[in-house]
């Protein structure tokens, strides 16, 4: 097809996109393997606990990639010893902005910022894994939660520490995911007592797909993450996802086959969709291209 000189063939551009860009980050980590994009809380001094700038930076890179088609799979994890240690302190000493009160700050700026990251994580269409070791308190108990799937390290301990401190044991999102995992009793027990729970005794109440020694987790939940890249077309999995996340609202029965129905519809009728039954019925290798 020939294009006109002065249409652009950025795509970006074209669809007026968000720069994908990553590179600019100082309290994240972004590295590309493939289809595959590792996504690492780079604050390990404070334990990657979520500071002002590190969710700025969080919630930035998560608007951005949902719209990058290179990226089929984000593994979600941080360096040093531990995942996300709850709210930065430090962050939380500082004085409000002269132009709001300390009730107004928390609200519209602190609070808001923190569930941003679970809103956007939603909005994303690639799966989330978790490769956690360490330490997930307050916050991050909720962003563990959030990930559709879950590796974790030995080390791996888990608790809702603002309970302990005069705050709720719930925030983020935590009593909305956390319960559809465990159940509701188990989620009680962890949101209500402030007790650390380990990785063994969260993977046998069905939190985790696999507990590792820490070296392991990123490895492995790499290997997973770069299974589900290589083995499904991006369209399909990205429906599926869709699906399991509306049957997380009580949607009602009916409604979620509807979904599915149109779902599979528009797959099956993807060229990725004809040329996956054609490699199935001639036993010959599948390439699935987006399209």
């Amino acid at each position: 097809m020939n294009v006109p000189s002065d249409v652009t063939t950025d795509v970006t551009e074209a669809y007026h996109l968000p720069d994908l860009d990553y590179s600019g980050y100082e309290k994240l980590i972004i590295q590309e393997h493939g289809p595959v994009y590792v996504c690492s809380f780079n604050d390990p001094g404070n334990l990657n606990a979520m500071s002002y700038a590190q969710m700025s930076e969080f919630n930035d890179f998560l608007t951005k990639v949902r719209w990058d088609t290179r990226c089929r799979a984000i593994v979600l994890t941080g360096e040093g010893r531990s995942f996300c240690a709850g709210f930065n302190l430090k962050d939380l000493a500082l004085d409000p902005p002269d132009d709001m009160g300390r009730i107004q700050r928390d609200f519209y700026v602190m609070q808001r910022m923190c569930s941003e990251q679970i809103v956007n994580l939603r909005k994303l269409e690639q799966p989330v894994i978790g490769a956690l070791k360490g330490y997930a308190v307050g916050g991050g108990l909720s962003l563990a939660c959030s990930c559709d799937l879950r590796i974790l390290g030995e080390s791996f301990r888990m608790n809702a520490g603002y309970l302990t401190i005069g705050y709720t044991g719930t925030d983020m999102g935590g009593a909305y995911y956390l319960p559809k995992i465990v159940g509701y009793a188990r989620a009680a027990e962890i949101l209500m007592t402030g007790r650390r729970f380990g990785a063994r005794q969260l993977a046998e109440w069905g939190f985790a797909s696999a507990v590792v020694p820490d070296d392991q987790v990123l490895p492995e939940a790499l290997a997973l993450a770069q299974e589900i890249a290589d083995g499904t077309a991006p369209f399909g999995l990205r429906l599926t996802r869709e699906a399991l996340l509306a049957s997380l609202d009580g949607t009602s029965f009916e409604a979620v086959i509807k979904l599915e129905n149109r779902n599979q519809v528009l797959a099956a009728n993807t060229q990725d969709g004809i040329n996956g039954v054609i490699g199935m019925r001639d036993r010959s290798p599948i390439v699935f291209e987006n399209k």
